[in-house]
């Protein structure tokens, strides 16, 4: 009963910013029919659900998940031990074929990674973080077309993930989606003007491309074969490698 009553007290602060929370939509745009000004159009969406939701401070009895940094903690460690585990098959004779398959691109994938990581803290990464904090941002994390929209007034149907967080990390939920599905965009474009919505610097540019650059299908599938968490034959990780690979795509960033 008491989350009921927090979840409709923060129901009712929403609506205060003219964000009206609904059981579903009546229609949503199809995966061949989005395109280039869908998109760009989503993440002006996204960026005014930023402004009206901006330091909140958990009135309303509703205390938000502090989730800051999170993900770049998480790709941090999928890194170290992903490092760990290729200098570890390089020294093994006898390999699954799982393992020399990581033998022959994991160096690749590794530079990537860490090419990522890298040019997030070479851009000013705590200093996005000190800002998030400071003024309180709110994010929605899931920010596709089926949750979020406007028409008179912004629309959402899920809204158990808000949480206090970098509002770049609303634009990479997004982003990493649309690539995942394979619709070739531009982008730098999208990116630039999502941070022109939100008043951001060149450092969160980096940071979103940094974040949607990160092969993390290609490292959660490493994860999980490392770690047996999942029921799969050697002929099955390499599929599923396989398309982890293709979800990722290549990298945004220039070197």
């Amino acid at each position: 009963m008491y989350f009921e009553d927090v979840q409709s007290c923060f129901v009712k602060y929403l609506e205060s910013r003219k964000i009206f929370k609904v059981k579903e939509f009546d229609n949503t745009i199809k995966h061949k029919d989005i395109s280039l000004d869908n998109i760009k159009e989503q993440m002006f969406i996204i960026s005014e659900f930023h402004r009206r939701t901006l330091k909140y401070s958990g009135i309303m009895n509703k205390r938000l998940y502090n989730n800051i940094g999170k993900e770049v903690e998480q790709y941090k460690v999928y890194t170290k031990k992903f490092k760990k585990y290729l200098d570890r098959i390089g020294k093994i004779q006898n390999k699954t074929i799982f393992q020399k398959k990581l033998n022959q691109i994991g160096k690749k994938y590794l530079i990537r990674a860490k090419s990522c990581m890298d040019n997030l803290h070479k851009n000013d990464y705590t200093d996005l973080i000190i800002r998030s904090m400071k003024r309180e941002e709110m994010c929605l994390i899931n920010t596709y077309f089926s949750n979020l929209r406007k028409k008179r007034n912004i629309e959402v149907i899920d809204i158990e993930g808000c949480c206090y967080n970098m509002v770049e990390m609303d634009a990479v939920y997004f982003l990493n989606k649309i690539k995942r599905k394979g619709i070739n965009v531009d982008f730098y474009e999208i990116i630039m003007e999502f941070c022109k919505y939100e008043h951001l610097k060149h450092s969160s540019e980096q940071f979103i491309l940094s974040m949607i650059s990160y092969p993390y299908e290609f490292m959660k599938c490493c994860s999980k074969y490392i770690y047996g968490t999942k029921n799969w034959t050697e002929k099955e990780y390499i599929l599923k490698l396989s398309k982890a690979m293709d979800q990722d795509g290549e990298s945004l960033i220039k070197s």
